[in-house]
């Protein structure tokens, strides 16, 4: 069988807790066909002598949301051996996001993740209002990576409370002149 893929004389670490052992790894299509010593044919051969071969690795806690819309492989995380990334961590997200509150969602972003908030508004179509409409917006972008995401609770509570929420105020009783106990 002629493979489109051979790694060869890698090590592999395969993600189950087994020690690290020396073989090949053969791919056809998007699909690991083979490990171990392989002897047939491949359109492409890797020469992996001295380096590792991983599964690709997953990062749950990434703050990519505004990146993916104009970096599909999202560097650094893919030069990582990262392939599949989850967004909306630490309660930011752009979803659920009504047009008038993007700007927040953006200045939001840029405090945790230093991107300038002019930057996420000119590089984000924006073509979204819910989380789904937000989610079928990152189906339609290329990308080098797989996606998931969190629905930010930032995004969840302005989207029901508007500016409210940003108040520290937490007994509803208690006037912001007087001081809680």
């Amino acid at each position: 069988m002629a493979y489109d893929i051979v790694i060869k004389n890698g090590t592999v670490v395969d993600g189950t807790g087994r020690p690290p052992y020396r073989a090949d790894v053969a791919v056809q299509g998007d699909r690991i066909a083979a490990v171990g010593k392989c002897t047939d044919s491949a359109k492409r051969t890797i020469n992996a002598e001295g380096h590792l071969v991983t599964p690709g690795f997953v990062d749950i806690h990434t703050h990519l949301d505004a990146q993916i819309c104009w970096d599909p492989i999202v560097s650094s995380s893919c030069w990582h051996g990262v392939t599949s990334v989850v967004m909306g961590n630490c309660g930011v997200t752009f979803a659920p996001c009504r047009p008038q509150d993007r700007d927040y969602l953006a200045h939001l972003m840029e405090s945790v993740e230093d991107i300038p908030a002019a930057t996420i508004m000119a590089g984000m179509q924006w073509n979204w209002e819910t989380y789904g409409e937000y989610l079928k917006a990152l189906d339609g972008l290329p990308k080098g990576v797989n996606v998931g995401g969190l629905v930010g609770h930032c995004a969840v509570r302005y989207w029901a409370m508007g500016r409210e929420s940003l108040e520290n105020n937490l007994n509803p009783r208690v006037t912001a002149k007087e001081e809680t106990p």
